[in-house]
């Protein structure tokens, strides 16, 4: 005969976290995660008992990836302002900073919403950081070969000597405009002094005499 998809789907309040059970013609009991809320599909012979059973026995688990989920979807920042983020599976990624201090970012799955906030912070950035590359070059007198915007999570800026490439990642955007102008003022001065001794600091200083107090600001203390 046909395949019949979801029997029947209900709502059950375990230990004050409600779970959505959907009943199929499936063999096991599976439960997954989904934008900080908890589903159970259930074969259609289990008895309600067993899975309420089956619910309990994985509520450490549960509320472990319903905490990193709710945290993950928590708050965005664009140029320093705290926007609560809402993920919205849609066909198309895109990501908006509303007026309303919220961030809805759309797309299929978290990789493509992760993608689609990305691209937003690139469109951001990018008309910010040239004149602010052009009032440090001047100043210093230092030139960066090439400038790219990348998509890196594991740094904001990073100077690569041997050709002057700066590379300023597009979750810069994050950041609050005092921020990113230290974060281009430190990555030209790299291309005097490639490491981080007091030289660096030094000529940081010279240009930036409240460069500590930006520092404090970029890492949120």
């Amino acid at each position: 005969g046909t395949m019949i998809k979801a029997v029947r789907t209900y709502v059950v309040n375990v230990d004050g976290r409600e779970y959505a059970v959907s009943r199929k013609k499936v063999k096991n009991l599976t439960l997954r995660i989904k934008n900080a809320a908890a589903y159970v599909t259930a074969p259609l012979s289990v008895s309600e008992e067993r899975i309420i059973t089956f619910i309990k026995v994985h509520s450490d688990w549960t509320e472990k990836h319903v905490k990193k989920a709710e945290k993950r979807e928590g708050k965005v920042f664009l140029f320093g302002k705290e926007y609560v983020r809402l993920d919205v599976e849609w066909h198309r990624a895109y990501a908006v900073f509303g007026e309303d201090g919220v961030c809805t970012v759309y797309g299929k799955d978290e990789k493509a919403r992760e993608r689609a906030l990305a691209d937003r912070y690139k469109k951001a950035i990018a008309p910010v950081l040239p004149p602010l590359f052009e009032k440090w070059q001047k100043a210093t007198g230092l030139k960066a070969g090439k400038i790219e915007i990348t998509s890196a999570k594991s740094y904001l800026g990073r100077c690569r000597v041997n050709d002057a490439r700066i590379r300023i990642s597009c979750r810069l955007a994050a950041k609050s405009e005092s921020v990113i102008d230290y974060v281009v003022l430190h990555e030209i001065c790299h291309l005097r002094y490639a490491n981080h001794q007091k030289n660096f600091y030094a000529l940081v200083a010279r240009y930036m005499p409240d460069y500590k107090a930006r520092i404090k600001l970029m890492k949120g203390l």
